[in-house]
């Protein structure tokens, strides 16, 4: 006969084993003001077009998940954390961010960046970012961590390094700041800046330059903590292989 402690012992394992089996709890989805990858709309939900993606492939993934609201630089801190179930989509990939980071396959790609300038700025509409960089005095904005590729890196570190500056501001912060004559210009993804453009509230005094040398085409990805299980970014991945995403 089976003594009771023992038994009690054995319900008690076997209780814990089934939880462990269990389907985890839902993904932290995190994201961050950005229209029109992702915001939120009129009616409270979270919408955007890398948004509206993300949500197709989790929900075709059986992953369960909750969108959370937090500052870009914030949600890197989050899943910088090995002990968070957590994900952020329209993130670009960096070497250095595969150091802390898991991420997905690619699920967007997007256009080419371009400079927002207020109206009255010297420069012509179509200009190379070698030129437009190139002008005397020139003051540049941008979000901190905003990855702007290689090439643009590389020509953006030639201007003097007092006419460079880097903000925490959202892009809404930022067009404001050109407008008020801070700054001379700011960088958008080619979305964003047609997003914008349409809102006469918020694009009034401004400019769209678009830079023809600039490479387009960056691709996207689902950024997620390293405590998000292998068998959760496998399902993921396969979801997005099977929706052919990009």
């Amino acid at each position: 006969m089976t003594h009771p402690s023992l038994a009690a012992s054995i319900i008690f394992i076997l209780i814990r084993s089934i939880d462990s089996c269990a389907s985890p709890a839902p993904l932290n989805l995190y994201y961050y003001d950005r229209p029109p990858f992702h915001f939120i709309a009129s009616d409270g939900s979270v919408s955007g077009s890398v948004a509206t993606i993300t949500e197709k492939i989790l929900n075709q993934a059986n992953v369960s998940y909750i969108w959370k609201q937090a500052p870009a630089l914030r949600i890197l801190s989050i899943l910088r954390q090995d002990h968070d179930y957590s994900c952020s989509p329209g993130w670009y990939k960096t070497s250095e961010r595969e150091k802390f980071y898991n991420f997905s396959l690619p699920i967007y790609v997007g256009k080419p960046l371009v400079a927002v300038t207020r109206a009255d700025f010297k420069a012509p509409e179509t200009i190379t970012a070698a030129n437009l960089f190139s002008l005397p005095g020139i003051n540049i904005v941008y979000k901190k961590g905003m990855v702007i590729g290689d090439y643009l890196s590389d020509i953006i570190s030639r201007v003097p390094t007092d006419q460079v500056h880097i903000v925490t501001l959202e892009e809404v912060g930022k067009l404001k700041m050109i407008q008020a004559g801070h700054f001379d210009l700011t960088l958008l993804t080619e979305e964003e800046a047609d997003y914008f453009k349409n809102n006469l509230t918020i694009f009034f005094n401004l400019k769209i330059i678009k830079m023809p040398d600039v490479p387009g085409g960056d691709k996207r990805f689902i950024l997620c903590s390293k405590a998000v299980p292998a068998a959760t970014m496998e399902k993921i991945n396969a979801t997005i292989k099977r929706l052919k995403l990009p």
